[in-house]
């Protein structure tokens, strides 16, 4: 008789019978797609999260592909069991005799994203102490929004910094243009050179 290996299902969400089950959210003054990229570059994490101290995603992140990051001295491989982006992202697996399953969301609200987590923690470890686990799950999980709220927030100020120095630049420039062109009425030689500077400035993006 023909057998085969039978392939492994995905969770399709945390275990919400699980012996833990923590659950927080925020708010961030950042656009969806900008929070997204953040979350998903595995590699990125511990330039924001001091709780990362490495990640290494060997590819893209979908459903079956695997990381490794470690976190407070505690090596952990991650799979990703599902991925709707920049909406959902689902990632889990053991360490240390606890089975993790870690659910992300992110929603648009206008111009910010409410990014909301929820994970879930079985195992005997988990059942032994569960109490303390659950306050270090979430103490954890705020800490780890929080950082990811800072950076997003800090690269749209960054962004918005470069944009006013832009256009303040350009509102220099085009009033050196028309005190330029004051002279000209006197010399008229130097047309050229203002119009060549004008093309280049509104080429300028």
């Amino acid at each position: 008789m023909n057998t085969q290996d039978a392939t492994p299902t995905l969770p399709t969400t945390i275990d919400e019978s699980a012996t833990v089950v923590v659950r927080r959210e925020i708010r961030v003054q950042a656009p969806i797609d900008l929070v997204w990229r953040l979350h998903a570059d595995v590699d990125g994490w511990p330039s924001w999260n001091a709780d990362v101290e490495s990640a290494r995603a060997d590819g893209p992140l979908v459903p079956g592909a695997t990381f490794g990051w470690t976190t407070h001295g505690l090596a952990v491989t991650s799979t990703v069991y599902a991925v709707d982006a920049p909406r959902r992202i689902l990632w889990g697996g053991p360490a240390q005799g606890i089975t993790g399953i870690h659910e992300w969301t992110f929603t648009a609200d206008g111009d910010a994203t409410v990014v909301r987590t929820a994970e879930s923690w079985e195992g005997a470890p988990v059942q032994a102490d569960a109490e303390n686990l659950r306050a270090a799950l979430d103490a954890s999980l705020a800490a780890w929004l929080e950082r990811l709220r800072a950076k997003a927030e800090a690269k749209v100020a960054k962004r918005a910094a470069k944009t006013r120095r832009r256009r303040a630049a350009k509102v220099l420039a085009w009033t050196s243009l028309g005190l330029t062109a004051l002279f000209v009425l006197a010399e008229p030689w130097l047309l050229v050179p203002v119009l060549t500077f004008a093309l280049a400035l509104s080429l300028w993006d």
